[in-house]
């Protein structure tokens, strides 16, 4: 056996010794912390989750071990990302060592001393340089994912392969080195822990994240909760007071912003219903100018609420361009409905013969046969009548009407002469259709001429 291999094998056993009778592990690093850029330690239930550009994690206010947690998200701009992760990393390194460190330590050592006497077994020269130097990345390997757990340890064990590694070599002729022999250090340093925050500074470091909080209802959400963590505690009665004083304060600029979006966005509604694009200005510029008193504590809000403005002033154009539309068509309009009156007109004059076919009534027959011919007047009159491209459909429902009611008048007058019923039922259903007909005629001529908002 090398020399080199014999001696390897007998610090290694000793290493195996010394991990089976450790002392006892560390304690749990506990919290973690969230740094913001102005030095504040925020801690934190958990460690953050990076979104896109924002930092999202549970703040914990109070004081072990009754904590309350608050969910919150800050821009990343606000948060030392790299502290923050280093912090991390020692929390979790921490949690490691109290619980499967030792155990995976021990394996790991018993491991390496079995690979050290597995190559006595190997004659080949080559084979055991290529185990021996797999063994020795493979310990390395073990340190850097562990976080560097009994890094120095493992920086002894390295050293001693280094030493098997360069006696392996020259026993297999070699003598160009391509392996570092210096172990180097395994891992980056850990931060140190930190304690516990007292109540104090929980709650100033909650204090610290709902100022930096870019969420209003996030920072409400803090700041209420900071005041219930310090109900019972009068030894910090100025923390009370200036948390109660930021809720206050963060309590009346929402009010105060809630009722800028409803004043602005119900006369945006006005101004879209009237088609007042130059109302739009005035709004605009009272937005940016109440905002400014404000502070300028809602960026959100107030982008949300162009955004909103800006929606309300598309329909307001839309509703202009349909005003300055129907006002040019409103001499046409006019124009029509004065060609087409006498029908209506007559239309009217004959409600109630139409009232009567519809109900299935009797009147004199003489009268059946004058209102064939008024309607069939009217219906040549409306027929001449070239209505302009606004009304093409309501004068299409007209002639339906006229026509209807002939229908309505010819079908009685079937039944008149054959005294079949169902001539009479048909009689009533045309009549039905005449009279809806024109009434919708009548509602759309109006609707027209006011420019409803509806059209």
């Amino acid at each position: 056996m090398p020399p080199a291999i014999r001696g390897a094998i007998i610090a290694v056993g000793l290493v195996v010794l010394s991990a089976a009778a450790a002392a006892q592990p560390p304690a749990p690093g506990g919290l973690f912390r969230i740094f913001l850029r102005d030095g504040s330690a925020l801690p934190a239930y958990g460690d953050v989750a990076v979104v896109a550009d924002r930092a999202v994690f549970t703040l914990a206010v109070g004081e072990a071990p009754n904590y309350r947690f608050q969910l919150m998200s800050l821009p990343t701009t606000e948060i030392d990302l790299e502290k923050t992760a280093s912090y991390s990393r020692s929390v979790r390194a921490s949690y490691y060592a109290a619980t499967r460190g030792e155990a995976d330590y021990s394996a790991m050592t018993q491991e390496v001393a079995a690979a050290l006497d597995y190559l006595t077994q190997v004659a080949d020269p080559k084979e055991r340089l290529r185990l021996a130097e797999q063994a020795r990345t493979r310990l390395m390997d073990w340190s850097r994912e562990n976080y560097g757990y009994r890094a120095k340890d493992i920086e002894a064990l390295a050293g001693l392969f280094d030493e098997v590694i360069a006696e392996l070599r020259a026993a297999a002729g070699e003598s160009s080195f391509t392996l570092d022999l210096s172990a180097g250090s395994a891992t980056a340093p850990l931060e140190p822990l930190l304690e516990p925050p007292s109540l104090r500074q929980s709650i100033e470091a909650a204090l610290a994240a709902a100022r930096a909080a870019d969420v209003p209802e996030e920072r409400l959400g803090v700041l209420r909760t900071a005041l219930v963590s310090l109900d019972g505690h009068e030894d910090v009665a100025d923390l009370r007071d200036t948390v109660s004083g930021e809720l206050k304060v963060e309590e009346a600029v929402g009010e105060s912003y809630r009722l800028l979006g409803e004043d602005l966005l119900g006369r945006a509604e006005a101004a879209a219903t009237a088609g007042d694009i130059s109302a739009f200005a005035r709004i605009r510029a009272d937005l940016s100018d109440r905002d400014a008193a404000l502070g300028r504590r809602r960026p959100a809000e107030v982008a949300a609420l162009r955004k909103a403005l800006d929606g309300w002033l598309d329909k307001t154009v839309e509703r202009r361009l349909t005003l300055d539309r129907y006002a040019l068509a409103r001499a046409k309009i006019v124009d029509y409905e004065k060609a087409v009156r006498p029908a209506l007109s007559g239309i009217d004059g004959l409600r109630s013969v139409l009232e009567y076919l519809r109900d299935q009534k009797y009147f004199n027959f003489q009268r059946l046969e004058t209102s064939i011919a008024r309607f069939a007047r009217y219906l040549d009159l409306v027929q001449q009548v070239t209505p302009p491209e606004e009304m093409t459909d309501v004068h299409a429902t007209l002639i339906s009407a006229l026509h209807m009611a002939q229908q309505a008048c010819a079908r009685r007058r079937l039944y008149v002469v054959t005294s079949t019923e169902s001539f009479n039922a048909e009689a009533g259903a045309a009549a039905a259709g005449a009279l809806l007909l024109a009434d919708e005629v009548r509602k759309e001529i109006l609707a027209r001429l006011r420019v409803s908002a509806s059209r």
